[in-house]
């Protein structure tokens, strides 16, 4: 069972929907929510994955949500639990259902102190599955055992992003991602006004929004806000680069399907995604707008540099297939299942 806040269209909303999807025989996925709806919940419905609302509303205490959390826990294997809300309700009810659990941690920071002391608790006793080293490191700098916390990188559907042809025209660059701050979207419009001609995509939703759409104002129709989007493929076909600039990042499953879709990346050097790029983009520092109007202008620049990048890309998304990662999570699911039945 794997419980998550809601089923919006976030990276780590669309791990858990490819870990149901894709799920081996004999492994029977079902899903909880701590809150109801979101932007995926069709793309479940679809697929035929079991989806269930726990029941909790904001500002109500939560007794009864998690009684029921707890009772349906009691009925399955293994609990796999992803982002805080997930975290804080899915693993005490494990522990009361005295259910094995396994947490993913899916960023290298936490929306705060007090977040982080509450999901530490929350997690404490079960296994962490850290999705890159950086954000390994920073579970176990919070006070997780390291014995406990296993590395197992995200992954996309490398066949369905195989390379595209090369669009013509105008330089177009793609910002994908929620709109908050962490995304650094404040600081690639600020930059993008050094950027002459480069016009620019924005495909995501957030609370930022309003904000970022002020901010853009002096830019005119050289940005452009799409809303959330689920045809990525097709986004990235249209577009001549991805644009990353994010102040802290956990994976990066974006720069994957750009760099699979033969698509240059323009990233900043933080966390993990310096490896995932590699020679198939261009790094910066985070929080330099000025560092990151440069790269875009050499690229802009140079058509052959662009295309050059480009080339690099599918060799470098390589090693991060899904179904690579789905295997090795079922092979932790089976382990946990094991243990219990030793106990």
């Amino acid at each position: 069972m794997h419980v998550i806040c809601d089923l919006s269209g976030g990276g780590a909303e669309r791990i858990v929907l490819d870990l149901c999807r894709r799920s081996s025989a004999g492994v029977e996925p079902e899903v909880v929510t701590v809150l109801p709806g979101g932007a995926l919940a069709p793309a479940f419905a679809e697929a035929g994955i079991p989806v269930r609302w726990m029941g909790r509303r904001p500002g109500r205490p939560g007794v009864r949500a998690l009684a029921r959390l707890k009772r349906w826990v009691g009925q399955v294997d293994v609990v796999h639990t992803h982002l805080w809300a997930g975290h804080v309700w899915g693993a005490p009810a494990a522990r009361l259902a005295r259910r094995p659990w396994v947490s993913t941690e899916h960023n290298s920071r936490a929306d705060g102190p007090g977040r982080a002391r509450v999901a530490r608790w929350a997690r404490g006793g079960g296994w962490v599955v850290a999705v890159s080293d950086a954000v390994r490191s920073a579970v176990i700098e919070a006070g997780h055992a390291p014995s406990r916390v296993e590395v197992i990188p995200n992954g996309v559907d490398l066949e369905r992003l195989a390379p595209r042809r090369w669009p013509r025209g105008t330089p177009r660059a793609l910002f994908l991602g929620r709109l908050v701050p962490q995304k650094g979207l404040d600081v690639l419009l600020r930059a993008l006004e050094d950027v002459p001609g480069l016009h620019l995509d924005v495909a995501g939703e957030g609370p930022d929004r309003g904000r970022l759409e002020e901010l853009a104002e002096p830019l005119g129709e050289r940005v452009r806000f799409l809303g959330w989007r689920s045809d990525v493929v097709d986004l990235l076909a249209d577009h001549h680069l991805l644009v990353v600039p994010s102040r802290w990042e956990g994976f990066g499953l974006t720069v994957v399907e750009a760099l699979a879709c033969g698509r240059p990346v323009v990233a900043t050097q933080v966390d993990i995604l310096p490896e995932l790029v590699g020679e198939a983009g261009l790094l910066v520092p985070p929080e330099d707008p000025v560092a990151l109007a440069s790269a875009l202008r050499r690229l802009c620049a140079s058509p052959a540099d662009l295309r050059a990048l480009g080339k690099l890309g599918p060799a470098q998304a390589a090693p991060y297939g899904v179904d690579g990662m789905v295997r090795r999570y079922e092979a932790l699911y089976a382990e946990l299942a094991e243990e219990r039945g030793r106990g």
